[in-house]
């Protein structure tokens, strides 16, 4: 029996995976909506894993400490054929590591299969969808799979920025650093010669959100996949995961130990309510977000097609205060303190919790680097 062999052999891949095409979905950031575009891709037949879900990758986002690992193994190759030819070698090498990591998602299917024993391990299926909350090491996608699709996730900087510190007690500062590199690295790719006639898409969550209908077709149709088969009504009645704003009632407190998430933030689907609107998350900002925002991620909210909020008077003052914040260490000092008293808040034993965070303080303090603003650009 095919289960049997698996189960001897856990590196044994059924027929019906061997030949999976493989979709990488690669969000800008936590927050940016890969488990919502991953949710709507596997409606379709083609896509369906029987209800199981892969775990975040994370491939693409470590995938610089494979190019370390085949430069430092190659030191000693002897280049008998010339330099050209034995950087070949290396890229083979590397592709080489891209196509066990993706031998390794379609076993994670087969061994999900195993293991709720309600479907046949050896079940076709035409197309694997994997989502990584991450675009750090873009450019080096192709270079690992290069007979992979790619669809890149984006979405406003302000959102998810206000998403991440609602969700994970991001600092605002961090949160907006992070975004603005990730967006960095994402035109950085787009404007590269070498991603021309490679096979990714771009895609807005705001587009994919507001109008579902018409950009679900234009990823289908990217994915070559059967339009006629997809279920667009399911999809607009598609439940909401991981919501900051749908939160379980009631729900205790959460300690570091609880990966810092706040309280009631789930990932269980809920029906969504008629006011649910994740396009609105920044809409409640005073001046002062805007211009923090603006002076550290301005520039890419722009260069990716978002319209800033910009204030024409008191541009001195706001310069000098982004200035003064950029120099000194107030949000990871006031971060401190909210953590302080959320984990007080959690934790029974507070003596205990005071003394682990008070290690971690000066650590913390020391670490925090100020943030790298776009000279004053509003």
């Amino acid at each position: 029996m095919v289960t049997d062999k698996v189960m001897s052999d856990p590196y044994a891949s059924p027929v019906g995976l061997q030949n999976a095409r493989m979709v990488f979905i690669l969000g800008i950031a936590e927050r940016s909506g890969t488990t919502y575009l991953q949710d709507l891709l596997r409606l379709h037949p083609d896509c369906d894993v029987d209800g199981m879900e892969l775990e975040e990758d994370h491939f693409v986002e470590f995938s610089d400490l494979l190019i370390k690992f085949v430069r430092s193994a190659s030191r000693g190759w002897k280049a008998w054929w010339g330099q050209e030819q034995l950087q070949r070698e290396r890229e083979l090498v590397f592709r080489s590591l891209g196509d066990g990591l993706i031998s390794y998602l379609k076993m994670q299917v087969v061994n999900r299969r195993v293991l709720n024993g309600m479907h046949p391990v050896d079940k076709d299926l035409k197309v694997l969808v994997t989502k990584s909350p991450s675009t750090s090491n873009l450019e080096l996608f192709f270079r690992l799979f290069p007979d992979a699709e790619l669809i890149i996730l984006i979405r406003d900087g302000r959102s998810v920025v206000e998403s991440a510190v609602r969700t994970f007690f991001r600092r605002f500062d961090r949160a907006s650093q992070q975004w603005a590199n990730r967006a960095e690295s994402v035109l950085r790719f787009t404007r590269n010669d070498a991603s021309r006639d490679r096979r990714y898409l771009l895609v807005k969550y705001e587009d994919l959100y507001g109008n579902s209908d018409e950009e679900i077709r234009r990823i289908l149709s990217f994915l070559r996949l059967d339009v006629t088969r997809y279920s667009f009504e399911r999809a607009r009645n598609l439940p909401v995961r991981g919501s900051s704003t749908l939160r379980r009632e009631g729900a205790p407190p959460t300690t570091s130990a609880g990966r810092g998430v706040a309280p009631g933030i789930h990932w269980q689907p809920v029906p969504k309510s008629a006011d649910f609107n994740p396009l609105a998350r920044w809409s409640h900002w005073k001046r002062g977000q805007h211009e923090r925002f603006n002076w550290i991620a301005g520039e890419y909210l722009t260069a990716l097609g978002y319209e800033k909020k910009v204030y024409p008077n008191h541009r001195w003052f706001w310069v000098a205060r982004n200035y003064l914040l950029d120099w000194l260490p107030i949000e990871s000092s006031v971060g401190l303190g909210r953590k302080i008293g959320r984990e007080l808040k959690a934790n029974p034993n507070k003596l205990g919790a005071l003394q682990k965070l008070a290690s971690k303080a000066w650590g913390v303090i020391k670490s925090s680097a100020p943030a790298r603003g776009t000279g004053g650009v509003a």
